[in-house]
């Protein structure tokens, strides 16, 4: 069987091609996103300070979720103590350093201080100079350049500027961040927490890990780290950007395994209908449909398998190009690496083999089980009508896809909204299986038109699409599927966009907006409230908290943006859109959520609720209000003290200023050291900054799956038009021009191209609105006519050149030669 099938791809090289391709493609793809799940799961970033502490201490940074995956925490959770003496009481341990980080700003950089103590667990060693004394600080070389000991420098500490003198400086500097030390006692007056530590640093001269093991079991509540784990609890965002990287891989990867598996479907589906007259020959001869489908599924194991194989080798250069873009736009730190093993790989190559076989054994199925008189009379013209059984199906998929955009206008919040945006597959699974109904309507419609413009090559094209709709529906899919995907990624995001940068720009009534490179303290919050022509301020935190709530009978924990504010003069500096309750009983434990957030939920004002702060501290707060605003401001606000105190640094992001006179309090602001005044605008939405990275790396992950979905439609339409140089042979023969038989060919482009964009587009309305409704509660979609323009010109390029290209080939063969 198998020389067989090696016969036969030596013969008839063009179909298995175009399956190599496709098989090929996809075994990358599954590749690449395999290797970032993995990477999620096990690569980090080494440590850099804390590089010489061979284990290191941390509380746990993320929330349990049952039967799901932990969520972190966006702020440091931090540890007691009372833990440094417990942790020093273990065997094998020989000193102990509880570390303490303060955020400062030296020449406008932000830089890391910590105690002196600290400096122990770090690589970095004396270059000039001694210990820090009151006052004094040691520097790390890059911090120092220009400066020498016995210097003073201005550090800003919560944008208050304060004087100290260099006291030494280190002969090393760090690659991730730049870093200073106080003296022990004057890191802990700045830090502000004196009965806690941010991790605490241990040295042994025993086995490492052997401790490790002795410290959990002695602290079961704390978490332990060693090797390069320990970069987790020095790094923060290593953590959230493990989880973000599991989560975007599974998310991604559920697309696009779905899309590539689509299309290595209808590319064999193709490749078989290709050969309907070998096959119905091969039953003619007596060959039984067992042995049909085992000739299909030796040629599929050898192409497919040879394809899948070579096709995960650039899969892990894809991995890395997809890991430096992901770093350019912020979403991955520059040092995150890759965790590289053969299991990803190994995974692509099954998963392309069995649903290569699977589509294979459905493609052969009816040439195989039909008659052999019936096979012959089959083999040249489609006869058979569409199965009843696809049909239904396919009415199903879209009356279910037109059904799920249609859930937010019944049932609110983020699932709702979640449901809508996924419908666009269903729509576009409905629009495959009705293909060939759809191209049939197309061309009644556009007929006669056609025929009349171009009286020879028009009339061709209309009948042998009107003969050949099946042929012409696998060529339309994944132009559709390109469309539609392109349409709702962009413009969901662009409605989001808008529907933030909107309701921040109404929602902020301050006058001037006060920022600082490294946040904001108390005591400026003081000084700007006792400047010239200001009347009113107020004072923003910002954090991100998690709140476990049922859905559907299920627990389950959901991140919101929150911010915190206090409720003196806040209707002066801004309008979050209140809808029920009063924002002046925000105080204590309570909490305004926005009507998304609510909904989600399910909850209403008077009712209480499991919120678990970003340092990990759980409270249950009463809901007092809602508002409308939650995309410009956050779907949560606290009383500003309550947030703050459980925020890493317990500094303000800005103060929102209300003025009396807004030239003399601009001038009065302006002179405040370190302060950035700007005009309202100058108040970004809420969860701006992670909404900009998550668009370029949903961008990103669409401009991948379009790749491939356009490698797709390339080898899609060019596999149809090569299959046609006995068709086009017969025509000159007949006497049709060149000319005629290249317009012929155009017109078909067009059709094929026209009717992509006008189904793609239409099925990508309802989830667009659906969205949009679930969002803003507008049933007005953004979107950007640029944005629309560059879909369609791309897709009809890749429609026109596929088609036209094949056909200008197979037009260079003699006639006789190809029929031949």
């Amino acid at each position: 069987m198998f020389e067989h099938a090696m016969a036969t791809i030596r013969h008839r090289k063009g179909p298995f091609v175009g399956m190599f391709v496709a098989v090929l493609a996809a075994a990358a793809l599954v590749t690449a996103l395999g290797v970032l799940f993995e990477s999620g799961m096990r690569a980090g970033v080494p440590p850099q300070r804390f590089a010489g502490a061979p284990v290191v201490v941390g509380a746990q940074q993320s929330i349990s979720v049952e039967e799901d995956m932990d969520q972190p925490y966006s702020e440091r959770v931090p540890l007691p103590i009372d833990v440094v003496d417990r942790i020093a009481a273990v065997p094998g341990v020989t000193k102990v350093v509880g570390d303490i980080t303060v955020p400062v700003t030296v020449g406008g950089r932000p830089v890391s201080g910590h105690g002196w103590s600290a400096a122990a667990l770090t690589p970095f060693h004396l270059r000039d100079g001694g210990a820090p004394r009151e006052d004094g600080v040691v520097l790390d070389s890059a911090l120092a350049a220009g400066v020498k000991v016995g210097d003073q420098v201005d550090i800003a500490i919560g944008a208050v500027p304060r004087k100290f003198t260099v006291t030494g400086i280190t002969a090393e500097a760090l690659g991730r961040q730049s870093t200073l030390f106080f003296t022990d006692t004057q890191a802990r007056e700045l830090y502000g927490r004196p009965r806690q530590v941010d991790a605490v640093g241990v040295l042994t001269d025993q086995d490492a890990d052997a401790v490790a093991d002795r410290i959990a079991a002695a602290l079961p509540s704390v978490a332990v780290y060693t090797g390069d784990a320990r970069g987790d609890v020095e790094f923060l965002d290593v953590g959230q950007v493990r989880s973000q990287l599991i989560l975007l891989s599974l998310s991604f990867a559920g697309t696009a395994i779905m899309i590539a598996m689509l299309v290595v479907g209808s590319t064999l589906s193709l490749s078989v209908q290709q050969r309907r007259r070998e096959l119905a020959l091969l039953r003619a001869v007596a060959a039984t449909p067992r042995q049909v489908h085992r000739i299909i599924g030796a040629e599929i194991l050898l192409v497919a398998g040879v394809a899948a194989v070579l096709g995960a080798v650039p899969g892990y250069a894809l991995a890395y190009g997809l890991r430096a873009a992901f770093a350019k736009v912020g979403m991955l730190p520059a040092d995150f690496g890759l965790a590289i093993s053969p299991l990803p790989g190994l995974a692509a190559i099954v998963l392309c083999l069995g649903t290569a076989r699977i589509a294979g054994w459905l493609a052969a199925r009816r040439v195989a089980k039909i008659q052999p008189v019936e096979a012959l009379r089959e083999s040249d013209v489609e006869t058979k009508p569409l199965a009843r059984w696809r049909v239904t199906a396919g009415l199903l998929a879209l009356v279910a896809g037109t059904g799920g955009a249609a859930v937010p206008l019944f049932l609110p919040g983020e699932a709702a909204v979640a449901g809508a945006a996924g419908s666009a597959l269903l729509m576009v699974v409905g629009i495959a299986l009705l293909g060939p109904r759809l191209v049939e309507a197309t061309i009644r419609v556009v007929g006669g038109p056609l025929r009349s413009a171009s009286p020879v090559g028009g009339y061709l094209a209309v009948a042998n699409v009107t003969a050949s709709a099946r042929r012409l529906a696998v060529a339309v899919t994944p132009l559709v599927l390109a469309v539609t995907m392109a349409s709702v990624q962009l413009f969901t995001q662009s409605t989001v966009a808008a529907a933030a940068e909107d309701q921040a720009d109404k929602g902020v009534v301050a006058d001037l907006v006060v920022t600082a490179p490294s946040g904001l303290a108390p005591s400026v919050t003081e000084e700007v409230t006792a400047a010239d022509g200001v009347s009113a301020v107020t004072p923003v935190v910002r954090s991100q908290v998690f709140v476990k709530h049922l859905t559907a009978g299920t627990w389950e924990v959901s991140p919101f943006a929150a911010q915190g504010v206090p409720t003196a003069g806040l209707d002066r500096t801004l309008d979050l859109e209140p809808r029920e309750g009063r924002f002046s009983d925000l105080k204590g434990e309570t909490v305004a959520l926005s009507t998304m957030a609510a909904e989600t939920l399910g909850v209403d004002v008077g009712e209480t609720i499991e919120l678990h702060l970003g340092d990990g501290a759980v409270m249950r707060p009463k809901v007092v209000a809602t508002y409308g605003r939650g995309l410009g401001f956050g779907d949560v606000t606290l009383s500003h003290d309550v947030l703050a105190a459980h925020t890493t640094t317990r500094l303000d992001q800005s103060i929102l200023v209300a003025a009396s006179d807004v030239a003399a309090a601009r001038k009065a602001l302006s002179e405040l050291p370190g302060l950035t005044v700007q005009d309202r605008a100058g108040m970004t939405a809420a969860g701006q900054e992670q909404r900009d990275t998550q668009t370029w790396v949903n961008l990103i992950a669409l401009f991948v799956i379009l790749g491939y979905v356009a490698i797709a439609v390339v080898n899609t339409l060019v596999m149809a038009t090569a299959a046609r140089s006995r068709e086009f042979a017969l025509l000159r023969l007949v006497g049709t021009g060149t000319r005629q038989v290249r317009r012929m060919t155009r017109i078909e482009a067009c059709i094929v191209v026209g009717i992509a964009l006008v189904v793609g587009s239409l099925a990508a309305l309802p989830p667009l609105v659906g969205v949009s409704i679930g969002m803003t509660e507008s049933p007005l979609p953004a979107i950007e006519p640029l944005a629309y323009l560059a879909i369609v010109v791309v897709t009809a390029v890749l429609g026109l050149l596929a088609i036209g290209i094949p056909t200008r080939l197979a037009m260079r063969t003699r006639p006789v030669d190809a029929l031949g």
